[in-house]
């Protein structure tokens, strides 16, 4: 007889919690159209070069611990080019865009460690600085969003 009752108050709790509880919601989710400006042309006529966009999710992703949440590579035919990332998780996120001229896909690096080849990243104010994945985050929560990129050459 207690077995019994015990189940009926706990059966009772549990459904009319389940009454007040919020509606199961979906992620909502965004897209993020990005615009690289800046590319340099090259000036042979086997132009294989692309640029490469990498999308970060958090702190691990930006310091090359994981690899990027998400990556694109377009071919280099212009000075600018334009790539949206469709059904993204709304969320905090950077950027960082090369310019592969010679296609290793690998930004390429003198022996001081200086690029060789044009970059970008989010949050990028001067070069001088180090940024963390905080600094050069954004927040990615409006259902079309975009943000723009203008890489620099070091050379």
């Amino acid at each position: 007889m207690k077995t019994s009752l015990y189940c009926i108050i706990t059966l009772s709790a549990l459904l009319s919690s389940a009454a007040f509880a919020k509606p199961f919601q979906q992620e909502e989710l965004v897209n993020l159209s990005i615009s690289i400006k800046n590319i340099p042309q090259l000036k042979d006529n086997k132009n294989t070069a692309e640029v490469e966009i990498s999308l970060l999710a958090n702190a691990a992703q930006w310091q090359l611990d994981q690899p990027p949440f998400k990556v694109i590579r377009l071919p280099a035919n212009s000075i600018e080019l334009n790539h949206t990332f469709t059904r993204l998780p709304a969320g905090r996120y950077a950027l960082f865009a090369f310019f592969d001229a010679n296609n290793n896909q690998q930004l390429d690096e003198d022996w001081l460690g200086i690029p060789e080849e044009a970059f970008a990243f989010s949050g990028m104010s001067s070069l001088d600085q180090e940024l963390k994945f905080i600094e050069a985050s954004f927040i990615v929560s409006e259902k079309e969003q975009s943000k723009t990129l203008t890489l620099i050459e070091m050379n």
